[in-house]
């Protein structure tokens, strides 16, 4: 049953540089709301609204984490239970209902709220998703590249130990009209899979969180503040390959282009035009072989940063 709709808070923000204008009938969701306005400003301009909306619980709520989503020409549903996300890129508007049960998850809500966003601001061809991780070494900005499962994520953690700036573990976002160069992501959260205690058994001691993803359940990361950026250039594409021992290659564009566009999702292969990509990877490419332990991978990685600062040096 949906329950009579009255705005009790609205808010402001400018996430990416743009406008939007969210209301709801209750305040919970303005807290997930402005974790949004984190996103870095990258000279988006244009107003989008968010309305979000309380209804009744229904079986089987929460449901969360198991989500459904349905992309159609212009909008997409998004579904977690009596959940649902409504984006319709055309109006520039969103609206979500949330049941009593899925507000109390702030994951589960921060992730509506975010969806909304992005399923608007991609919709309207201002914002570009891609599906990598990103990480500052000494300067350096590096795109990590490489399927579900390749390892962004473990690669980024490591990375980090290492004294790597966090940007991304897992989504970056680029303005649609410019040139590839400057990458936003969400360094103030990470998720692990919980075979990463393997490696690193610091992480053991931490309470896994339900996850949309395909392992459901996933270790919660805060990057210390020092190592975060919200957004940063990108100097250099990163290949992740699980194949081989510990160590790197470079490539030329060429074959850059084939390998990073093969894992490609389906959101990916409807929204990013051929020439932003093939401009992507005209950058210094490699093509990183991960060996057996992450603090092996990120070693490998901190020489391919070298390497990049190594050829800016040379080229002034």
């Amino acid at each position: 049953m949906r329950l009579p709709f009255a705005v009790v808070a609205d808010r402001t923000l400018s996430p990416f540089g743009l406008r939007l204008e969210v209301e709801s009938d209750d305040p919970r969701p303005l807290e997930a709301a402005s974790e949004v306005a984190r996103f870095a400003d990258l000279g988006l301009s244009g107003e989008l609204r968010m309305t979000i909306r309380t209804v009744a619980d229904q079986a089987p709520d929460p449901a969360w984490p198991v989500t459904s989503v349905e992309q159609h020409e212009g909008w997409l549903i998004y579904r977690c239970g009596s959940g649902v996300l409504r984006a319709d890129a055309a109006a520039g508007s969103a609206t979500i209902e949330l049941p009593e049960s899925l507000l109390a998850i702030p994951d589960a809500v921060k992730t509506f709220v975010e969806g909304g966003l992005s399923a608007l601001a991609i919709g309207q061809r201002r914002l570009h998703a891609v599906h990598a991780g990103m990480v500052v070494i000494d300067g350096v900005g590096l795109l990590l590249r490489g399927p579900s499962g390749a390892g962004k994520s473990t690669l980024t953690y490591a990375a980090m130990c290492a004294g790597a700036t966090v940007v991304s573990d897992d989504w970056v976002y680029a303005a649609a009209a410019r040139p590839p160069s400057l990458f936003a992501g969400h360094p103030w959260r990470m998720f692990l899979v919980g075979d990463t205690a393997r490696f690193f058994p610091e992480v053991a001691t931490i309470e896994p969180v339900a996850h949309p993803g395909a392992d459901r359940w996933k270790l919660p990361i805060v990057p210390p503040e020092t190592q975060q950026a919200a957004s940063a250039v990108a100097d250099a594409v990163v290949i992740i390959d699980g194949a081989g021992e510990p160590g790197w290659t470079e490539i030329d564009s060429a074959t850059a282009s084939a390998r990073f566009t093969a894992p490609s999702l389906p959101s990916e292969q409807r929204d990013l035009p051929r020439a932003w990509l093939d401009a992507l990877v005209a950058r210094p490419a490699y093509v990183l072989h991960r060996g057996r332990h992450p603090a092996e991978a990120a070693a490998a990685l901190a020489d391919i940063a070298a390497h990049v600062a190594e050829r800016r040096i040379s080229v002034v």
